[in-house]
């Protein structure tokens, strides 16, 4: 089967996925985003159920991740009124192949989400999407070997589905040495601010001498990297953050602060500071080694931009807020965890803790095993990108959206966010699968 195979290339931005843009920022859509129209070759009509031809795919060594854009909807070609998704089958990040539906309907599991006025006066944001996707595949050489197929419903909505096509039999050059923090740090507007101060006895030369091997504008630099590593595994790009991006960042090393936090300074429209452990009582701390400063950076600044539901669904009387808690330090460590692959080596003993624990009651200030802060709920929520590469990118929407705000869980969000690939999956289910995928990588590892 013939379909145009002219393609443009070079001319999108970072994940291909989505087309947006930050009302609150005063962008209008770049024309990077606009559709273009494609002539068929020869005047022939496909005939039966063709794949949807591929229009570009860019993978991410970072994030594991595979951007694909799929012409679906190109008004061009014959089948886009009986398209209705398609499905991926590519190599999960722990354990052999899996079969996803990554996009279903054509404009995307979301439409064109506006979710309600945030703090601080801001005005309320909407998030545009379009019929891109994401596909977390386990390494570049994965790349080759995934394989899709498109799904059609007939004039009596009944479901086909087109041949298993491999991605490496398109004609489409995959561009494998795609880093979008890098296509962040060069297509923001403002770029971030990295300043360093100390109100301990500890000089700010020691983050210099760590980070940036006694030059400290190698270390600002490296910091502005993390930073940026973030924002690839939190946001669409650069025009459309879920998040109030702040100007200045300073690292300020201070005494009992116990690891780190994350506050406003000097105040929320200025920028941030990270308080950061200064640990002079412990000079040998892995505070101060890398990537362990890293770990702890990265999760900080997810902290920074960070927006929190008003209450979370399950609520242990007297004790504490079980999803908002497990949300508020769970969703910065699936960021960090997405950036730098997946399980890090000096915590897996914390991941077989955490599949060890019961589902239900796991401890005795949390009702799910889910919802158990840090690790255990962050690598979770990072491991559901297999189901929707973007999941964790969707987080920070739905907890100020109108229909799930008012008692926000990440169970509920999970049903939300794949009510259209996936309507009758359980976050029991999830669970259970991200469990059986974990002991299988312990195991091996």
């Amino acid at each position: 089967m013939k379909y145009c195979r002219n393609l443009i290339l070079g001319i999108f931005s970072m994940l291909t996925l989505f087309s947006c843009y930050g009302e609150e920022d005063s962008f209008a859509v770049p024309s990077i985003y606009k559709d273009y129209q494609q002539n068929p070759e020869g005047g022939e009509s496909l005939t039966g159920y063709a794949v949807a031809p591929v229009k570009d795919a860019k993978y991410d060594d970072v994030l594991n991740e595979l951007y694909i854009s799929w012409d679906g909807s190109n008004s061009s070609w014959e089948k886009r009124d009986e398209y209705v998704g398609a499905e991926v089958e590519f190599y999960s990040l722990l354990s052999g192949k899996k079969v996803k539906r990554v996009m279903i309907p054509n404009i995307g599991d979301f439409g064109n989400l506006t979710v309600k006025k945030r703090d601080y006066n801001n005005e309320p944001s909407t998030l545009h999407l379009s019929k891109y996707r994401t596909v977390v595949v386990t390494d570049r050489y994965g790349v080759d070997e995934l394989r899709f197929r498109s799904i059609y419903k007939d004039a009596d909505g009944v479901q086909k589905m087109s041949d298993w096509v491999k991605l490496s039999d398109q004609n489409i050059e995959v561009d494998k040495n795609y880093l979008a923090w890098q296509f962040f740090k060069n297509n923001v507007v403002s770029p971030v601010q990295i300043s360093f101060s100390t109100s301990s006895t500890k000089s700010t030369a020691a983050i210099v001498d760590l980070v940036g091997q006694g030059n400290e504008a190698k270390a600002k630099e490296e910091f502005q990297k993390w930073y940026y590593m973030d924002c690839a595994a939190m946001s669409f790009d650069p025009y459309n953050m879920a998040f109030d991006p702040y100007k200045n960042l300073d690292i300020h090393i201070a005494d009992n602060v116990g690891v780190a936090n994350a506050i406003d300074w000097p105040n929320h429209t200025t920028g941030r500071r990270i308080n950061y452990e200064a640990s002079v009582g412990n000079p040998n701390s892995d505070l101060w080694k890398l990537p362990d400063m890293q770990h702890v950076m990265m999760h900080e600044m997810g902290h920074c931009v960070e927006w929190m539901p008003k209450a979370g669904k399950y609520i242990k009387e007297g004790i504490q807020d079980c999803d908002r808690q497990g949300y508020q330090e769970g969703w910065p460590d699936a960021v960090k965890i997405a950036s730098k692959g997946y399980i890090l080596a000096t915590q897996k003993a914390e991941y077989r803790s955490a599949i060890e624990k019961p589902y239900q009651n796991p401890q005795s200030d949390k009702y799910y095993v889910w919802q158990i802060d840090y690790n255990t709920s962050g690598a979770f929520m990072s491991w559901l990108r297999i189901y929707n590469g973007d999941f964790v990118r969707m987080m920070p929407w739905t907890v100020l959206m109108d229909d799930l705000t008012d008692k926000w869980s990440l169970e509920d969000a999970v049903k939300y966010t794949l009510r259209e690939s996936y309507p009758n999956i359980t976050i029991k289910e999830l669970w259970d699968e991200y469990k059986t995928e974990v002991e299988a990588f312990l195991q091996n590892n």
